[in-house]
């Protein structure tokens, strides 16, 4: 039988050897003995690396400053792991004496911390990259200037960079909590209690000072500083705040004061300034310093007050512009509630409220300013509140200003002008005493006025102005001269003058004219326009009225008036309505005050009006060239007083005086209409007056000139008159005169009509005693040459029952006394004729001889001849016709 095989079960079997573990690469241990190794090394370094690096910027700044200044550091601490490096307590202090090539100043900061340097870089002295540098809780006293800056002081900063590193790129830079001191001078020169610098991506290398889109290094700037106060030019600044961002664009000043010292220069003004705040937004500070170019969006000046000073010399020079920018271009420019004081012997001003903008204003100083803007600016808009100044003495104040050049539109309000007061101002100057409400001008054109000095306007309004012009002394300038000075030449549409009151003083005859309502058109001044013949006073035509217009004739004696008045340029017509001339003293009182016989008259015209009246000779030479003048209702009253001596002075009223005119006067045509002549005379005969009145004088005078092309020998003056003796007995007179005549010759000739003798008692019996009892007129002729010498002519006078009577004058009454009825009858038998034809029918005439008094005027030369001529008619002897004639009253001046 065969051998069975049993296989056993696997759990049964032998268990196996177990394998050997597995043992670490031979290359890891060595990797961390070398870990281990520089991990050991890093900290032995770490332990001395900041007393070495501490000791080596201490040596460095040393060996910099040629042992100048040394460094102190409190405290250094390195982290290589997180490439750092944090100095506390630094200090920098100067040697006792430092060199004039450096600066001498003071540093202390409580902490220097900068993180993220690049070691590798650093090895390399490449470009070194830095994450940040912040310096904190700084005080920088600044003790000196250098006096002599080495050649590296003005070198750029990159070239400066110790290690010779070919540059440093600083992620973030910051100097926090600075507390500054400058102190050249005494006493301190300038103080910062706090400053807070920071600057982004900053690239301190050839590349980054080439990048036009850096400033400074940097991409982006932030200054703020609070309490800072400084000292220059003898000022003393205080700022409250300041804050330059350059990545928000922004500059704003908050709290700026400016005060004078006592060491300001000469040549420098003196100038106080508050200001709450300035803010400039939109300013690109990269293309300002790159390309000279200061380009913003607004500029504001918030409340500012400025008091200058002006300098007793003025400066040689300073900078301009061009200094700091090439190109300027600011969006807005607005100052806010403004304030201008200036201080100065010649102009003293005070401007308050001032409010300006300025929209597009461009500088540039390489080419020649915009045709189309107003300095520098498209438009700018200014309003002044109360403001005033000094300006030759006259104190001026404006309530109110508004200019737009936009618009075209100038605006004043309540301007008032005072004169300097007695015994101020220089002697023989001009003197204005102006209220001004309004003053509006509108459609100019600002910019024409700045690029071709000439200024164009559609209309200049004044409304109820108030002046008084004392001109000077001395004769001005023309008009056009005066504003050449500002502008080349004005055009002006129309000139509108409302409501106003002008009074001329310093003038013998000083004129004062109410309520002017003036219109001027196509005004044009310039040096051509003076001289343009179409032009009056610059103006192609005027219109104008006025109230009240009076003035002194003679003073003081009278005061002549107008109550209305009209202008038409273009017409050519002048009118005067309810004019007068009135004495201010009784005939008595002229005699006294005068110390000899002067008469009082008082006139009264209704209407004076000028027709054909050629204004531009009026203008420009006062020549009257007058085509017609029409006298409406004249009422002249003449009163005087026999007892005085005679008037010593040469009568200014004749003939042969109208070739003494300092003015031409060509009147074509004069006519007085219905005219009165009222004569009222105390003789020293009696205190009665006597009275005689000239009524409805009517005449027509032609050739009223003294115009030698017009005045000759063949074309005379002449005229022809109707007038009423006593409004009874009618005078038909003419008279032919040649008013260059050097002998003063004339004619005058006429007829008196029917009327009685006894007209005349009214003159005759109080001033002469004499009394025409009786006797008719039937008509009297004359024919009466006059001269210089006298009169010589001939009257035929016919009359019938003609009788004198003479009178007597005693207790205040006139009588008739036995002797003087004896003589009266003995004259009227022997020497009157009562009657002419004489019986025979013989019409005996009379001779006018009279002498010439050139003390009288020559309507007393008239009245002679004729009293002359009818005392030898009706039987006079001449001889003694011509001496009663002649008689004049003289007597003591009355008391």
């Amino acid at each position: 039988m065969p051998e069975t095989v049993v296989t056993a079960p696997s759990s049964a079997s032998p268990t196996p050897t177990p394998a050997a573990p597995a043992r670490a690469p031979k290359w890891l241990w060595w990797l961390l003995g070398v870990v281990a190794l520089l991990l050991g090394a890093a900290l032995v370094v770490q332990h001395y690396l900041d007393p070495w690096l501490r000791r080596q910027l201490e040596q460095q700044v040393s060996a910099q400053t040629h042992g100048q200044y040394r460094l102190q550091i409190g405290a250094l601490e390195t982290s290589l792991w997180q490439r750092a490096m944090r100095l506390q307590n630094v200090r920098l202090r100067p040697a006792a004496q430092v060199a004039d090539t450096l600066p001498r100043l003071r540093l202390d900061a409580a902490r220097l911390n900068v993180t993220g340097v690049g070691l590798l870089a650093l090895l390399r002295k490449a470009v070194v990259p830095v994450d940040s540098i912040v310096l904190d809780s700084v005080a920088i006293q600044v003790l000196a200037l250098a006096r002599r800056p080495t050649r590296n002081a003005g070198k750029p900063l990159h070239e400066q960079l110790p290690l010779k590193l070919k540059g440093l790129e600083i992620g973030y830079l910051g100097l926090l909590h600075t507390q500054a001191q400058y102190l050249p001078g005494t006493p301190a020169a300038a103080r910062l209690r706090r400053a807070d610098l920071s600057a982004h991506d900053l690239l301190i290398s050839p590349a980054g000072a080439a990048d036009t889109q850096r400033l400074a290094y940097a991409t982006a700037w932030r200054l703020q500083l609070q309490q800072a106060q400084g000292l220059a030019q003898g000022h003393r600044l205080q700022l409250k705040g300041l804050l330059v961002a350059t990545a928000d664009q922004e500059i704003q000043l908050d709290s700026v004061e400016v005060q004078p010292g006592n060491a300001v220069p000469g040549n420098l003004p003196r100038v106080s300034l508050a200001m709450p705040r300035l803010r400039l937004t939109g300013l690109n500070a990269a293309r300002l310093l790159h390309q000279h170019t200061f380009r913003a969006d607004s500029l504001l000046l918030q409340a500012p007050r400025l008091t200058v000073v002006p300098p007793a010399k003025k400066a040689a020079g300073g900078a301009g512009f061009g200094t700091f920018a090439r190109r300027l271009d600011l969006a807005h420019l607005v100052v806010h509630q403004g304030f201008l004081q200036v201080k100065d012997e010649a102009l003293r001003s005070v401007i308050r409220t001032i409010e300006v903008a300025g929209t597009a204003i461009r500088v540039d100083s390489g080419t020649v300013p915009n045709a189309g803007r107003v300095l520098f600016a498209k438009a700018w808009t200014l309003g002044l509140g109360r403001s005033n100044a000094t300006v030759a003495g006259h104190a001026v104040q404006v309530g109110g200003l508004k200019l737009s050049t936009s618009a075209g539109t100038l605006a004043l309000r309540a301007v008032r002008v005072r004169p300097p007061g007695p015994g101020q101002g220089t002697p023989g100057a001009v003197r204005i005493d102006l209220t001004l409400p309004t003053l509006a001008l509108r459609g100019f054109d600002a910019a024409e006025v700045q690029r071709r000095r000439r200024l164009r306007a559609s209309v200049l309004l004044l409304e109820n102005a108030r002046l008084i012009f004392t001109p000077p002394k001395q004769a001005p300038p023309p008009v056009w001269k005066l504003l050449s000075k500002a502008v080349r030449r004005t055009d002006l549409a129309k000139l509108r003058i409302r409501r106003s009151f002008l009074q001329i003083g310093g003038l013998r005859h000083s004129p004062e004219i109410n309520d002017i309502d003036l219109t001027g058109r196509g005004i044009r001044i310039d040096s051509l326009a003076a001289l343009e013949p179409r032009r009056i006073a610059y103006a192609r035509a005027w219109k104008a009225s006025s109230g009240l217009i009076s003035a002194p004739f003679d003073p003081p004696y009278y005061r002549a008036s107008s109550q209305r008045a009209r202008l038409d340029t273009d017409a050519q017509t002048f009118r005067f309505e309810n004019m007068a001339l009135v004495p201010k003293y009784s005939p008595v009182g002229m005699n006294l005050h005068k110390g000899y016989q002067v008469p009082a008259v008082r006139v009264k015209i209704p209407s004076l009006t000028f027709s054909g009246l050629e204004f531009a000779g009026l203008v420009r030479r006062a020549d009257v060239r007058v085509a017609r003048v029409t006298v409406q209702r004249p009422e002249v009253r003449i009163a005087s007083d026999g007892r005085g001596p005679i008037n010593p002075n040469r009568s200014k009223i004749s003939p042969e005086e109208m070739r003494n005119l300092p003015m031409t006067v060509d009147v074509r045509r004069l006519d007085i209409v219905s005219g009165t002549l009222a004569t009222r005379y105390r003789s020293p005969l009696t205190p009665l007056p006597g009275t005689l009145s000239i009524n409805r004088f009517t005449g027509s005078f032609f050739n009223l000139s003294n115009d030698p092309k017009r005045q000759t020998p063949a074309t005379p003056l002449t005229g022809r008159a109707t007038t009423y003796l006593q409004n009874r007995c009618r005078l038909d007179a003419q008279v032919s005169m040649y008013t260059l005549d050097p002998l003063g010759r004339h004619r005058v000739w006429g007829t008196f009509g029917a009327g009685q003798f006894n007209i005349l008692n009214s003159m005759t019996v109080p001033t002469r005693l004499v009394e025409f009892k009786k006797g008719d007129v039937h008509r009297i002729r004359f024919d009466m040459q006059a001269s210089r010498r006298g009169t010589t002519g001939t009257m035929w006078a016919e009359y019938s029952g003609l009788q004198l009577r003479l009178l007597g004058y005693k207790d205040e009454e006139i009588k008739k006394p036995l002797l003087k009825r004896v003589i009266s009858k003995a004259v009227n038998v022997i020497v009157i004729r009562d009657q002419n034809p004489r019986k025979r029918g013989e019409l005996v005439t009379g001779k006018m001889i009279s002498t010439r008094e050139p003390r009288f005027s020559v309507f007393t030369l008239w009245r002679q001849g004729v009293v002359s001529g009818l005392f030898d008619n009706v039987g006079v002897p001449q001889a003694l016709a011509q001496k009663l004639s002649e008689s004049k009253d003289e007597a003591p001046l009355p008391k």
